[in-house]
């Protein structure tokens, strides 16, 4: 877990950077640049928003270095069967592809990631540049409680964990079902995390008594029936997404409950991508101030310690809260941790 004085630490260097005018941004070599010319485009498999962050990034990329972005939607699952079959095929077509964390571990098995860390990542805290350089952290998105304010104020909110086992929140709480680390099993392995196995057990099964109601949706679905009054409560909803539908007028607060989930927002670089050079530097882009803004603006905590978030109560940084990193090591349906906290979601709820 990421304590106040772990986050303190993260604070305390992102003012150090900015009081001797940040890190000196290197642009990327100018060999890197020639070779993704001569490369003319990246393809990229993705599933985040397009209209919101991923058109852009591409515009902002191509503006800037008169390279084409083409990028296609996809599931995690649809990732992983396209990039294998590519393989097999003898054809890779995707250069890059990014993932909530669930496709780098069947990713690696099979041998079609390319280890790379961008130098735009040089300043980034170590959870966005792991040692085994198989991805890179794009963002953190952190999950937590939200509540519909019309119908549950934020005096008679859930403070804390224990709070959801009060019986008056029986029936009236909603989470995605989700099987991955932003879903129930996250859950699940944050309370055992916090609380430990024996006392997180007795937890999860009181809770398992108060009837959650499994949306068959994503957290955004999951959050937009909160905001309607179909439920009262939401768990494991994106705290930016709160923030988002709050500055619509939507009747949804999120509530600080720590420690939140924490899930990293991973890219790759993959083997044998038919444009490698234009793949790097796109991930150089990305990673930069101008990528990171671009984050930013769509609502996004960025990684860059340079770029704030736009709403700062979204980051634990500015926000002032604690966390519990789940990151793609754990994100594997088939190893543990996960493979267990999916088997006690099965069973207890």
């Amino acid at each position: 877990m990421q304590t106040r004085r772990n986050i303190l630490k993260l604070a305390g260097a992102a003012l150090a950077i900015s009081a001797v005018g940040a890190f000196a941004h290197a642009e990327p070599s100018a060999e890197l640049i020639e070779a993704a010319k001569a490369e003319g485009e990246v393809v990229w498999y993705t599933g985040l928003i397009v209209n919101q962050v991923v058109r852009p990034l591409a515009d902002g990329f191509a503006e800037k270095y008169g390279i084409e972005v083409k990028y296609a939607t996809t599931s995690d699952a649809d990732t992983l069967l396209k990039i294998t079959s590519q393989a097999r095929a003898g054809k890779i077509e995707a250069d890059l592809f990014d993932t909530p964390g669930t496709a780098i571990a069947p990713m690696e098995a099979a041998g079609l990631i390319e280890p790379f860390v961008p130098d735009a990542l040089a300043n980034y805290d170590p959870m966005f540049r792991p040692e085994s350089k198989l991805y890179d952290g794009i963002y953190t998105l952190f999950l937590t409680t939200t509540h519909n304010t019309d119908l549950v104020s934020a005096e008679d909110a859930p403070k804390t964990y224990e709070d959801l086992l009060d019986p008056k929140w029986k029936g009236q709480m909603v989470w995605s079902d989700t099987r991955g680390v932003s879903g129930p099993p996250g859950f699940i392995g944050n309370i055992l995390k916090t609380m430990g196995e024996e006392k997180g057990m007795d937890y999860l099964r009181k809770l398992s008594a108060q009837d959650i109601i499994r949306e068959p949706g994503n957290q955004r679905v999951t959050i937009d029936k909160v905001i309607t009054g179909q439920h009262q409560i939401g768990l494991m909803t994106y705290n930016h997404h709160a923030v988002i539908s709050q500055g619509k007028g939507a009747p949804i607060a999120w509530i600080k409950m720590e420690p939140l989930v924490a899930n990293l927002g991973a890219i790759a670089l993959v083997k044998g991508a038919p444009h490698p050079n234009a793949a790097k530097l796109f991930l150089e882009y990305l990673f930069s101030v101008e990528g990171a803004t671009i984050i930013r603006d769509a609502n996004y905590p960025p990684g860059n310690p340079d770029v704030p978030a736009k709403e700062p109560s979204i980051s634990p940084i500015t926000g002032n809260f604690t966390f519990t990193l789940l990151p793609p090591e754990v994100a594997s349906q088939d190893a543990e941790p996960l493979k267990t906290w999916l088997k006690i979601y099965d069973e207890l709820f």
